[in-house]
């Protein structure tokens, strides 16, 4: 998967870049697998349209394939190809699995339906280690992802990718430009104060003055100036993208995001290594001991 490769390569651009909807042309959103977003005032109107795929149908299909036997994973992933709900709030949590209708972030959902599976139908460490270290239980390449997401779902997850994956990785890339600037003869105290920060540097204005932007483009002027939940830095983050790709000369967007996928793919070589190392400490014998002819020996 995009997200997690066995291998990173330390190139960028071996992914296509994904499908955006124009905005101020006359185009219309893409295709994203998802249903349309309507607001609350119609949910009587979709709960009797979207009965039969709605998500608490989904999830009971799902718990019941798994009492049934079948692999986790496989069910998982025909869940997750089903699903058309981009958004809702269970238990109090909001959860927002399309970004702009446009980015769809398919682990946040994978946890969602996890979550609702009951205890020891599904291993927990193969769950864990799919949500926080993106790794499948069965490998899969890039051309069977696709197809088991559905075309759609798959490129709005290139859209999640791009959008909030990469822009991420391309503000650490900037705060490591950034430190080595100043621990460095080159770095000018007298440089202008927008040019020695991260947001600054990128999109030209304060990471502040951004969120203001945002949330009044987004009708969101309400929300807490010293808090941010995690689904709007999501959202703000996607929003960053797209503004960056839509105002910058395409010389500088194409740097941008080369330099941001060669970050995230420093990253993806590193947990490797990581996940290596911890293999190789778990086949290791304990308490200074050693294998034998099959029999565990003390050392030392």
């Amino acid at each position: 998967m995009a997200e997690a490769k066995a291998e990173a390569s330390g190139q960028a651009g071996d992914i296509p870049f994904p499908h955006l909807a124009g905005r101020g042309n006359g185009d219309g959103p893409v295709e994203t697998g998802f249903a349309p977003d309507h607001g609350s005032d119609e949910d009587d109107i979709l709960n009797s349209e979207l009965m039969e795929f709605g998500p608490e149908a989904l999830l009971a299909q799902f718990h019941a394939r798994l009492h049934a036997g079948a692999p986790w994973f496989d069910a998982l992933l025909d869940c997750i190809h089903d699903w058309e709900s981009p958004r809702e709030t269970f238990d109090g949590r909001e959860y927002v699995y399309l970004i702009e209708h446009e980015a769809f972030d398919w682990l946040l959902l994978a946890e969602r339906i996890c979550d609702s599976a009951a205890p020891g139908l599904i291993p927990p460490h193969e769950v864990e280690a799919l949500l926080v270290d993106e790794m499948p239980p069965v490998p899969l390449s890039e051309p069977e992802f696709q197809e088991r997401l559905g075309t759609a779902k798959y490129w709005a997850h290139l859209n999640f990718l791009y959008g909030v994956r990469v822009e991420q990785a391309l503000h650490l890339a900037m705060e490591r430009v950034l430190q080595k600037e100043r621990s460095g003869l080159s770095f000018s105290h007298a440089r202008d104060e927008l040019d020695g920060d991260i947001f600054g540097r990128i999109y030209g204005a304060r990471q502040a003055d951004l969120l203001r932007e945002f949330r009044a483009a987004a009708n969101r002027q309400d929300a807490d100036p010293e808090r941010i939940e995690h689904s709007e830095w999501q959202a703000f983050t996607y929003w960053l993208f797209r503004r960056r790709i839509e105002r910058q000369d395409p010389a500088r967007v194409a740097s941008d995001t080369r330099q941001g996928m060669e970050m995230l793919y420093e990253l993806e070589a590193a947990k490797q290594r990581r996940f290596r190392r911890r293999a190789a400490d778990a086949e290791r014998p304990a308490d200074d001991a050693e294998i034998i002819d099959g029999v565990l020996v003390a050392v030392g």
